[in-house]
């Protein structure tokens, strides 16, 4: 073989082997690419071989809402509370009543024991309860009644019964309970309320509930039961 003909095969195996490196230069640096998009830096990603990249990602994310995981809930989100369950209803309401009606004993037991079972009655016991209690609850034991009345949970049917009885009671029970539902904005009775300060007060103060405090305790001062 000819010194000219080996010089042109070693030209062509030098090319060869030059193509050989840079193709596996290209295979691996597009290897290292992809394993940086799938891997651990990006934000939600997790990664076996750091297990404290999640954490440390999540530690970001309350800055960055759009960021949060799916499957995580953001502080202070609906989704992490509880939901309330309601007590059961007593579904034998008029059975416990009649029953309490008819039993052995003085009137404030058996008071006591409808206003123990009044939050747990559907709407309909709540309105016949209200009547009873009304007839039961003596002035000096009216603070449980009170504390109904200012309920503003509650229905409009059973506080319109809780309100007929209310207003015949002394004024030193009436007002002060007026002045309560007159300032809860959310209380289905708060301008009845008003309406009957301003008829005993004789004044209207808007909301300026000080001024309706004050006005209120120098009436009752004047005007005892």
């Amino acid at each position: 073989m000819s010194g000219q003909r080996i010089l042109t095969w070693l030209g062509v195996l030098g090319v060869v082997i030059l193509l050989g490196v840079g193709i596996g230069y290209l295979a691996t640096r597009n290897t290292g690419l992809n394993s940086q998009l799938s891997g651990s830096n990006l934000p939600g990603s997790t990664n076996s071989a750091n297990p404290n990249n999640q954490a440390s990602s999540t530690k970001l994310l309350p800055d960055r809402p759009h960021l949060w995981p799916t499957n995580v809930n953001p502080p202070n989100s609906v989704g992490a509370s509880a939901a309330v369950v309601p007590g059961d209803l007593i579904t034998n309401w008029e059975d416990k009543v009649d029953e309490i009606l008819g039993a052995d004993g003085d009137e404030a037991e058996k008071a006591k024991k409808m206003i123990e079972m009044f939050p747990r009655l559907p709407e309909e016991g709540k309105v016949e309860v209200a009547q009873h209690l009304s007839n039961l609850v003596p002035d000096e034991g009216y603070e449980p009644l009170g504390k109904f009345l200012t309920n503003s949970t509650l229905p409009e049917d059973v506080l319109d019964v809780l309100l007929s009885d209310f207003l015949n009671r002394p004024n030193g029970i009436k007002l002060p309970l007026m002045l309560e539902i007159a300032r809860d904005p959310q209380h289905p009775k708060t301008a009845e309320a008003k309406d009957m300060l301003e008829l005993f007060l004789e004044e209207d103060y808007g909301s300026d509930w000080p001024k309706w405090q004050a006005k209120m305790e120098q009436w009752l001062k004047e005007n005892p039961d």
